[in-house]
């Protein structure tokens, strides 16, 4: 297990405009002095190369681009179990390995990681580069709903503890 004990992972594909929420909210909390205590990763397009990441963790966040068939830019937070996700044969992911796929995965393994799904409803995942107005407009909110489930303890309705709180070894930013 990792010494930090929280990962924020950020998954999608730059290259098709809304899909790139993910890593762009990473690169601005890679900034954010307030996280300090927590690891950052880019986690790209590959979600099977995700698999380690999680496992080393105890709590895990990932952020990503999805269908949820609300208005663009609406943000969801929901559990694995709570995740209605289909792996579809029919269809490419946008992604090499999708969020369903690791989601699946993940339970045959039956690895045991507190995972939590921020989705935010995407508008657009045609070919291109920049997000649509919807989605590039949450940024900072969920960037404030990452902190909120990062310094919360699950169950708690205590008040955000401060980033000093937390280990000053996490933290790192990785690139997949």
């Amino acid at each position: 297990m990792a010494e930090c004990t929280r990962l924020v992972i950020g998954v999608g594909n730059p290259f098709r405009r809304d899909d790139g929420i993910g890593p762009a909210v990473i690169q601005r909390l890679t900034a954010d002095p307030d996280l300090r205590g927590i690891d950052l990763l880019d986690g790209g397009t590959d979600g099977f190369a995700l698999l380690d990441d999680v496992n080393a963790y105890a709590h895990v966040l990932i952020i990503d681009a999805v269908d949820m068939g609300l208005p663009p830019g609406e943000i969801r937070v929901f559990s694995p179990a709570e995740a209605k996700l289909t792996i579809r044969t029919d269809a490419l992911s946008t992604h090499g390995f999708g969020l369903a796929e690791v989601l699946s995965l993940l339970d045959t393994l039956e690895i045991d990681t507190d995972l939590q799904i921020l989705g935010i409803q995407a508008k657009d995942i045609s070919f291109g580069e920049g997000m649509s107005h919807e989605v590039a407009a949450q940024i900072e909110e969920i960037i404030g709903v990452v902190k909120q489930i990062c310094f919360k303890p699950k169950n708690s309705r205590e008040d955000t503890p401060t980033a000093a709180s937390h280990p000053q070894e996490c933290g790192q930013q990785e690139n997949l």
